[in-house]
């Protein structure tokens, strides 16, 4: 198991990074702006110095700037739950800014008790907001929501109960946030160069006769990305049918063939890692019981084993690795639809959608596609005490119906952002 790696909040250094952080945003991060209402800063401002959990969607890999962004904006310090494996990344620097920063890690889908044990104590002291992502992994769909993990509403009524221990009129308020991330300008020429490089790299040729008949490529002439996106994805479909033994589906929906495909490949490493997966779970719920598979073969401990065990588990662990990937590739594409870019043709849909194609396709994360306005809005908080005996008579269902008004409210608000802003539609 992946150790610990606990908070180290080093004020000195949260200063500086706040001070720098909109060059940080601006070079680093594309031209990236935070947008909030009057309105939603005050209901956020109304809990300064209270005890609270901020729970906002997770479409986009720079949340955790963005949201840190916001306590600069709010004048607070929050803590952050962070996937232990990104504590690891650059050599460990990574880690070591994340920690100082005021970050803490969690094993994903895990019975990880040191981080639920710190997230409890933390909670309950209530000297800093903490920023949980209840969605658990990168959605990379910016307009909808994915299912939450029950976590957040299960881990704040544990601290709630610690709280009334000696404060029985005290409570705990889970704050539900919506981040949308939007492309203020034309990003037009951006994604079809973006499309071309994905198109080169399947092989796909653009070849259109142009009104003059001289048969050759005119890329101005293909009206709509929205095919191009198309058949980039068919292309990339058949590829891994081909790759993952699964026949290939020609005559199915885009959509199915998707869904048989990611159900394929958790079989694959399910067999690879001789687990067996429950019945009646979502997909995500067997990506977590797999990777954390991976993760104990990995990272088991073997200082007490031969040089000789050392080495062959070192070599084992090296192969069954390549599982991570595997697992990567149902997570990317584990939230998209056929029909999600012509439904609502917005830049920014086109652009998800690139993101999971650059992800798969060329590998590492996806490009930056223009300046870009973050909007966000912060819901009505949920004030436990209002649920205490409901959880006390129960649990399970109390934990629902909280984490079920917390997706009700960034749902909503998500769409709200949408409504209230001016699009730009591809042309």
């Amino acid at each position: 198991m992946l150790d610990f790696r606990p908070p180290l909040d080093t004020p000195w250094l949260i200063s500086i990074v706040k001070i720098l952080l909109p060059l940080y945003m601006k070079l680093a991060l594309g031209d990236t702006t935070v947008s909030v209402s009057p309105e939603a800063l005050k209901r956020f401002t109304a809990l300064k110095g209270k005890r609270a959990l901020i729970c906002p969607n997770h479409s986009n890999r720079h949340d955790p700037q963005v949201m840190f962004a916001f306590s600069k904006l709010v004048g607070e310090d929050f803590n952050f739950i962070a996937a232990r494996e990104v504590f690891d990344w650059d050599h460990g620097m990574n880690g070591w800014w994340l920690q100082h920063v005021g970050a803490y890690s969690v094993v994903r889908g895990a019975v990880d008790r040191e981080s639920f044990k710190m997230t409890r104590e933390l909670l309950t002291a209530g000297r800093k907001k903490l920023v949980l992502f209840p969605e658990g992994e990168i959605s990379r769909q910016n307009d909808t929501l994915m299912p939450l993990e029950s976590g957040a509403a299960q881990l704040s009524f544990w601290a709630l109960s610690d709280v009334k221990k000696n404060s029985p009129d005290d409570t705990l308020h889970i704050i539900p946030m919506a981040l949308k991330y939007t492309y203020p300008f034309d990003i037009g020429s951006g994604l079809r160069s973006c499309l071309k490089q994905l198109e080169n790299k399947m092989g796909i040729k653009l070849h259109v006769e142009s009104s003059n008949g001289d048969g050759q490529d005119h890329e101005d002439d293909i009206d709509s990305v929205r095919l191009r996106i198309r058949s980039v994805c068919e292309k990339l479909l058949t590829a891994l049918e081909h790759e993952y033994r699964v026949p290939e589906g020609t005559n199915m929906s885009m959509n199915d063939r998707a869904d048989r495909l990611r159900k394929a490949i958790l079989a694959k490493v399910a067999r690879r890692l001789n687990v067996e997966l429950p019945s009646g779970q979502r997909e995500l719920e067997h990506v977590r019981i797999l990777r954390n598979a991976i993760d104990d073969f990995v990272y088991e401990d073997q200082k007490d084993g031969s040089q000789y065990e050392q080495k062959i588990h070192e070599e084992e662990a090296a192969n069954i690795k390549a599982c991570y990937r595997d697992l990567g590739r149902v997570v990317n594409f584990i939230a998209i639809y056929d029909g999600y870019v012509t439904e609502h043709t917005t830049q920014e849909r086109c652009a998800d959608v690139i993101d999971r194609l650059e992800t798969e396709i060329l590998g590492g994360e996806p490009s930056l596609k223009g300046s870009r306005r973050v909007l966000i809005d912060v819901g009505e908080p949920v004030d436990l005490s209002q649920y205490w005996a409901d959880y006390k008579a129960n649990k399970k269902a109390a934990v629902n119906k909280v984490t079920d008004s917390i997706y009700a409210q960034i749902s909503s608000m998500l769409l709200a952002l949408e409504r209230t802003r001016e699009p730009v539609y591809l042309k």
